[in-house]
Formats: C-alpha cells, structure tokens, sequence
C-alpha cells in the first residue's frame, strides 16, 4: 500500500526537487505569517481581534451569503491558478510565481495565528476547522500549480537552448494543461467547501465550545 502510494505521488509530482522546494516556500511563508502576527502593535492586533470576532459572528448569526461567498472564493482561486500558470509559460515569471507560493503559505500562517489569537485556546480547534479540508485543498492546489509551473519553465528553457524533442514539448504542454484543469476542479471543491462546510462546523464550533 505504501509502495503503491510512493508510486502515485512520483507520478502526480515527478520532480523531487522542485517538489521540496515548493513545500519549503509555503512552510517559509506559514511561519513568515505568524511571525508577522506577533510583531505587529497592539492596535493592529485589536483591529484583527475585532474582524475576526465580526466575522464568527455573521456565521453565527446566519448573515453569511453563502452563494456570494462562493462566488468569491472560486473567482479567487482561479485567478490565482490562471496567473500561476501563465506566468509558467513565461521564463520571467518564475520570480512571480515563487513569491505568490510564498505568498499564499504566508496569508495561512497569518490566518490560523489570527484565529489562536483571537481567541487563545479554544481557537486552536477553530483554526484547525479551518484547515480541515479546506485549507489543505488550497495549499495542495498551490503546490500542484507552482510545481508544474516551475517544471514547465525549465522544459522551456531547456527546449530553447537544448532544442528538446517537439514530441517532448507537446508531451509536457497537455500534463500542463491537464494539471490547469485538476487545479480548477480543486478550486470548485474548495470554494464548496469554503463557502458551505467551514461556515457550518465555524457555527458548531462557536456554539459549543466559543
């Protein structure tokens, strides 16, 4: 089984190295986030207290549109997978395509240190109703689009200054368009989950134990 799982993830990801690479950016960024959190002032740390507190209360209340909160959600994450892989077609865009990885660990670092901030330990369940699943659908997406991408890069510039096969050049451009089409189809499930299942176990929560 756990052969047969090894197999799989050497398929969905290939490059072991720019696997790794891609999941240090992210954790650089988790921790970046919370870090960031504990050096901001007091003041700053009282305004986020506050929009957390108003958001678990319009859950709480029921004024959570949850149709328009999908909307959003899933034109938020398909826009950052079209950057991400267009930007992978484009030799230049690697840079952008590293910072906006990084980008996305660092706003889940925040995000999870806001909610423990907000509040202490009973939002340590909380935060981690927030991670799971949805959360963890996201950084998948991440790392799926920013591998890909980064790979796609190098075979490019590698197919311009080494001349690769063509038949190796169209090989690698529909993986890359079919990893734009798993990624999308990602993004609806997180947008689902997101918008229906998070807002739901938030309210238990908070009813519970908040």
């Amino acid at each position: 089984m756990k052969k047969k799982f090894s197999n799989l993830l050497n398929i969905i990801l290939p490059n072991k190295k720019i696997n790794i690479f891609t999941i240090l950016i992210i954790i650089l960024g988790i921790i970046s986030g919370s870090i960031f959190l504990i050096i901001l002032s007091k003041s700053d740390k009282e305004v986020i207290i506050t929009k957390i507190n108003d958001f678990m209360s319009s859950i709480n209340q029921n004024k959570l549109n949850n149709i328009n909160a999908f909307k959003n959600a899933l034109m938020e994450n398909i826009i950052y997978i079209l950057i991400m892989w267009i930007l992978g077609i484009s030799m230049i865009g690697v840079i952008i395509n590293i910072f906006l990885t990084y980008l996305k660990g660092f706003i889940t670092g925040f995000s999870i240190s806001s909610i423990i901030l907000s509040y202490k330990y009973k939002g340590i369940l909380a935060a981690l109703i927030y991670v799971f699943p949805t959360t963890l659908i996201n950084l998948l997406i991440t790392v799926l689009i920013s591998v890909y991408s980064l790979q796609f890069t190098i075979m490019l510039y590698k197919s311009i200054f080494n001349k690769t096969n063509n038949i190796i050049l169209k090989s690698h451009i529909k993986k890359y368009f079919i990893i734009l089409v798993i990624t999308i189809g990602l993004a609806i499930i997180s947008s689902l989950s997101e918008s229906f299942l998070l807002p739901s176990l938030l309210k238990l929560i908070i009813k519970l134990f908040i």
